[in-house]
């Protein structure tokens, strides 16, 4: 069973996560300075993501290319397999853009052969600012989830703006200036989030969900992580780390836990029942948070929307207590 290795390394990464956040949003030069653009080329550049989140940095560094998105809304880029439509999509692109870090498991063989028409994107992010991975009692590589650092988000924008200037390189000054502007907006997203974080109690930042995709959302913002399964949706929880789960929220009195959009409800229903059994009760929240994937809808079809979604359904369940 592979999972991340949390709180002691969490709290102790996110003052400095926090700290160099701005650092890495560089001044976007004003509309008036605008690079000059070969809009003819930005339009016929075709690049696959495997994620939604991927798309969205790509429909916001290059709103004019043709993005095709890999995992769909509700699907499990850890488990999902390239179908012949795929491997087509793929053979026609300019570029495909995936995370790595084992994110597209069963994936990375074959996008790992496609040379310079590829970008791990999350290789960008330094090593001192990812979080490990624990499988059977070791440290096995990194945790994937890396969109929920928005300072490691920030590297990824950059690195993908990069390589979409190698390819296109008449557009790389607008890529450029186009990342810039968007690191800067998730900057201000990241402040915000910490504001909004700083007003809940320390001991009360506790948060139970159903993918364990969240571990830098604590590293950032000083939240302790749990999770009712692992890397993918077919993880599960043994009895006894159930049990421990449960007498965890029972102590802690935890007001809420979550599900999210990928979901394994079996198993959170278990865990609130097994938390009334120890004389507590805790509810399950309406609000399903966005792991691995995004919407299909607005707002939260992008990553600023999800993330903020996210923020603001943990505050205010966390803020019950």
């Amino acid at each position: 069973m592979k999972h991340s290795v949390k709180l002691a390394a969490i709290a102790a990464a996110g003052a400095l996560a926090l700290t160099s956040l701005t650092g890495c949003a560089t001044e976007n030069k004003g509309a008036s300075e605008s690079p000059a653009t070969d809009s003819s080329k930005a339009a016929g550049l075709s690049v696959v993501a495997t994620t939604g989140y991927l798309e969205d940095v790509i429909r916001n560094v290059a709103p004019e290319a043709n993005v095709t998105t890999l995992v769909k809304p509700g699907g499990d880029p850890h488990t999902q397999e390239l179908t012949t439509q795929d491997t087509q999509a793929i053979e026609k692109a300019d570029l495909v853009v995936w995370t790595s870090h084992d994110m597209e498991h069963k994936m990375m063989g074959q996008l790992e052969k496609l040379g310079d028409r590829q970008i791990a994107a999350a290789e960008a992010i330094p090593e001192d600012k990812l979080l490990p991975w624990e499988e059977d009692g070791k440290i096995e590589g990194h945790d994937p989830h890396v969109w929920n650092s928005p300072e490691n988000w920030q590297y990824v924008v950059t690195a993908t703006a990069a390589k979409l200037g190698e390819i296109d390189a008449a557009n790389a000054d607008l890529y450029k200036a186009n990342a810039e502007e968007y690191n800067k907006k998730i900057a201000k997203a990241a402040d915000e989030a910490k504001a909004k974080f700083d007003k809940i109690p320390k001991e009360n930042r506790v948060l139970i969900t159903g993918h364990d995709a969240f571990n830098y959302l604590g590293a950032s913002f000083g939240i302790e992580i749990h999770a009712t399964d692992f890397v993918s949706s077919e993880s599960e929880m043994s009895a006894v780390e159930l049990n421990e789960l449960a007498t965890l929220i029972a102590e802690r009195k935890v007001p809420v836990i979550f599900q999210d959009n990928l979901k394994n409800p079996e198993v959170i229903k278990h865990l609130q029942d097994a938390v009334r059994e120890k004389g507590w009760h805790v509810e399950v929240s309406d609000n399903e948070l966005f792991a691995d994937t995004l919407s299909s809808e607005a707002p939260t079809n992008t990553y600023l929307g999800a993330f903020s979604y996210n923020v603001d359904s943990i505050v205010s369940a966390l803020s019950q207590k």
